[in-house]
């Protein structure tokens, strides 16, 4: 066997992690560190750059993050008016905050008395295109179910669609869907529809549990109502 085949192992054997010359033969590991060292120093010096090169650039774009969040919100706070929110929502597309600024235009719409579904669909789509947060989430369906309830009260024919697109989902809140459920019924009712109406409520108990936030309203309308009072026992 050659000099040069004695000082390196069989190609495939990595049992020893560091080649080891006969004059290290009984090293002991001081002497071993300084042999691995010796031969290994770029790589691990290059790979101790890199982590800490990562790590700097990981806690710079978090304090951007934090930095420019923290500007987006001081920005929204200095606006007063519907203009200035649809400036800002035009602006910051796909921000929480745009969408948030978005869902307040369309509710002074609302108290005003003034058009706002088409404002609340621009909300719902804008909290859609910021993310899938819980509070994005509820945003969009809030704006959801205004807009639908807005058309049920103009007796738009799409009105039990974008209700029902809403008390059907059971990603969106049970406030949120116990009232699209509620609104439905009442629908239902002034088509004389008692059995959809009944089928509605009797869902609310289903899928809301027995003291769902819409527990009271529920009740009301059961007593109010003559025609559904057959399902009043399961309503107790």
């Amino acid at each position: 066997m050659s000099e040069e085949s004695r000082k390196k192992p069989p190609r495939g054997d990595d049992r020893n992690l560091v080649i080891v010359d006969e004059d290290f033969a009984h090293a002991d590991s001081e002497d071993r560190l300084w042999l691995f060292w010796e031969r290994n120093q770029e790589r691990l010096v290059g790979g101790t750059i890199a982590i800490v090169v990562g790590l700097i650039g990981w806690f710079a774009f978090q304090s951007w993050s934090e930095s420019r969040a923290e500007g987006l919100r001081a920005e929204y706070a200095a606006v007063s008016d519907d203009a200035g929110r649809l400036a800002f929502a035009a602006a910051h597309p796909g921000e929480t905050l745009a969408a948030v600024a978005l869902l307040e235009v369309a509710d002074s719409l609302k108290s005003a008395g003034k058009p706002a579904v088409a404002a609340y669909d621009a909300a719902a789509t804008a909290a859609a295109a910021a993310g899938d947060t819980p509070a994005l989430r509820t945003i969009g369906f809030r704006a959801k179910l205004y807009a639908g309830l807005l058309t049920q009260d103009t007796g738009s024919a799409d009105a039990s669609g974008r209700l029902a697109a809403v008390a059907e989902n059971a990603g969106a809140p049970d406030a949120i869907r116990g009232q699209a459920m509620l609104a439905l019924a009442r629908g239902a009712i002034a088509k004389a529809d008692s059995t959809t109406a009944r089928a509605w409520l009797d869902k609310m108990d289903r899928q809301l549990g027995p003291n769902h936030p819409w527990r009271e309203e529920q009740r009301q309308l059961i007593a109010s109502e003559p025609s559904l009072r057959p399902s009043a026992a399961r309503a107790q």
